[in-house]
């Protein structure tokens, strides 16, 4: 009987255990038969905190959306300018090359002027060097001015004359001359000759000596003489006239005027020569000779003296 008291009072000790202890869910009262969930969070708690949650995450993600945006805008910004500043580098480059290689031009112009300066110094000093050999060979050997014009005298018959400009026809030479007077031109009236500037007369009586209308152009070349315009050149036109009418005596002293006034133009070989021709026709061989030696160590180039044997 004991035995099976014992027994039973064991079996109620987990139901006392179970009695006594507090549920999860809330405290049970088995003698009222009620529950209390006074500990516990119900779902409809939770719903709003996750969507302020979500709320606040999408702010948050626009809102850095919008910063890359103006980042990239600005990152596009500073890109246009670089470019920008780039293309205008390269502009710059391309104008420092170019200037360079106008700097390089011009120093190789300056360098080749000034050796080309140079050389033309050097061939100055030459030209120079032969000129004054010329004149000394020339002062040499040809006739001197007051030998000139002894022989010019002598030509004609005197002794102590001289003249300055045109001479006048020999009385007396060694061959026959023709006279080289001027004479009055039909075609010309002196009234003509004073209207007329030099320039246009020395025109007109280049003109009648190119095509041998001689009488003509003396008169012509006689006014500009008196004029005194250009009297080397002219009084070397007025002695070839006399030398192509054989009036030898007259082409001498207009070639001595000639030379005394201008020793260096480009028509003194023809004149050196002409005058040598001259007096070689008046029998004056020795001082013919002496026009040809001072031609040949001159001009020894020139035509007229290889005209010379």
């Amino acid at each position: 009987m004991k035995k099976q008291i014992f027994l039973f009072s064991i079996a109620l000790l987990p139901m006392a255990a179970l009695s006594s202890e507090p549920s999860a869910f809330g405290s049970s009262d088995f003698s009222s038969g009620t529950t209390s969930y006074s500990n516990t969070v119900s779902v409809s708690d939770k719903k709003p905190q996750n969507s302020q949650k979500t709320a606040i995450f999408n702010e948050n993600a626009s809102s850095s959306k919008a910063d890359t945006s103006n980042v990239s805008e600005q990152y596009e910004g500073m890109r246009s300018v670089m470019e920008s500043y780039a293309t205008k580098i390269a502009k710059q480059d391309e104008k420092m090359r170019q200037l360079e290689e106008e700097m390089k031009k011009l120093r190789e112009y300056v360098e080749e002027s000034r050796k080309i300066q140079t050389d033309n110094q050097d061939k100055i000093k030459v030209v120079v060097g032969e000129l004054g050999s010329l004149i000394d060979s020339i002062n040499k050997n040809y006739v001197p001015k007051d030998k000139f014009d002894q022989l010019a005298n002598e030509v004609r018959g005197g002794k102590g004359s001289t003249t300055k400009g045109a001479a006048e026809p020999a009385k007396k030479d060694a061959v026959k001359e023709t006279p080289a007077a001027a004479t009055p031109s039909k075609t010309i009236s002196a009234k003509e000759l004073s209207t007329k500037d030099s320039a246009t007369l020395v025109k007109e009586a280049d003109d009648h000596f190119e095509k041998k209308s001689y009488a003509d152009a003396q008169v012509l070349y006689t006014e500009l003489l008196n004029r005194n315009y250009k009297p080397a050149k002219v009084n070397f036109n007025l002695g070839e006239i006399a030398y192509n009418q054989k009036s030898y005596t007259t082409a001498i002293a207009h070639y001595k005027s000639s030379i005394a006034l201008f020793d260096k133009a480009a028509y003194t070989p023809t004149l050196l020569y002409h005058t040598g021709a001259s007096f070689e026709k008046l029998g004056k061989t020795k001082e013919a000779q002496g026009f040809y030696k001072a031609l040949k160590e001159s001009y020894p180039d020139s035509p007229e003296a290889k005209k010379v044997k």
